[in-house]
């Protein structure tokens, strides 16, 4: 299970290591914070974080501007400003790259959740759009192509679609997500949770279970259960002809 993977460029030790700290606090993966272009552009190369936070201003160096540009040549992604200047040319300047979020200094831990979460946002209502309305919106949990955030406490957590394992009705107008390594709990209905997953990856099974595919070990059509390693999951009857027309029967 990713968290979510941010990587920093500020050249401030002051400013560097309270940004540490909150994001550490905060649960999110940092992937490190670099003072200067050469060493921002390596690692953004070597790793193609989730998000980056710039300074603005970082010294021996183009400008943040400058380097989000040539970020999003790259690979589009989500960028947050980082500034102690609030100078209208500046933020002018800012704004002509479409950052996702904009923090004056010194930042407190509040104001840095709110504009990870605002960047997250903004990039699955993008990814939204761009995909023709393949997934909608989630109330709480952010949807991306291969993956989504869903909010676990004070931070959000990225869950890929192939690591699901299967997901049931665990208590009304509540549906537990299975996946490899943990579980969650997100506040939806199982029949909205289904217009919301990509049907050529998950097949319903039951009033109350759908299973990701490629999870199945096994069907017993006697005992009706599917079974997805030790697990053994309930199959409705009027669900059967459906998972096993899915299968790849020889």
């Amino acid at each position: 299970m990713a968290k979510l993977r941010i990587l920093v460029a500020e050249d401030n030790l002051v400013h560097a290591s309270k940004m540490e700290m909150i994001l550490e606090e905060l649960g999110y993966d940092l992937i490190g914070i670099f003072n200067n272009e050469a060493e921002v552009m390596r690692m953004f190369n070597a790793t193609l974080p989730d998000l980056v936070i710039l300074d603005i201003d970082l010294k021996d160096s183009d400008d943040g501007v400058s380097i989000a540009s040539k970020i999003n040549n790259i690979r589009p992604t989500p960028i947050i400003f980082a500034t102690s200047f609030v100078d209208k040319e500046t933020i002018s300047r800012a704004l002509q790259t479409d950052p996702y979020a904009y923090l004056i200094k010194p930042i407190e831990k509040p104001s840095l959740q709110a504009a990870i979460e605002l960047a997250v946002f903004k990039l699955g209502k993008k990814d939204q759009e761009g995909s023709a309305g393949k997934f909608s919106g989630w109330s709480e949990d952010l949807v991306l192509n291969e993956s989504f955030f869903i909010k676990s406490g004070s931070k959000l957590v990225k869950v890929a679609w192939a690591d699901i394992r299967w997901i049931e009705v665990s208590q009304d107008r509540y549906c537990e997500i299975v996946s490899e390594k943990r579980s969650f709990q997100i506040r939806s209905s199982m029949n909205q949770l289904e217009e919301k997953l990509n049907p050529a990856v998950f097949v319903r099974i039951h009033r109350s279970h759908i299973v990701n595919i490629e999870k199945v070990d096994g069907v017993d059509d006697v005992d009706m259960v599917v079974e997805v390693g030790e697990k053994s999951l309930p199959l409705g009857g009027a669900y059967k002809n459906n998972l096993m027309n899915r299968l790849r029967l020889l």
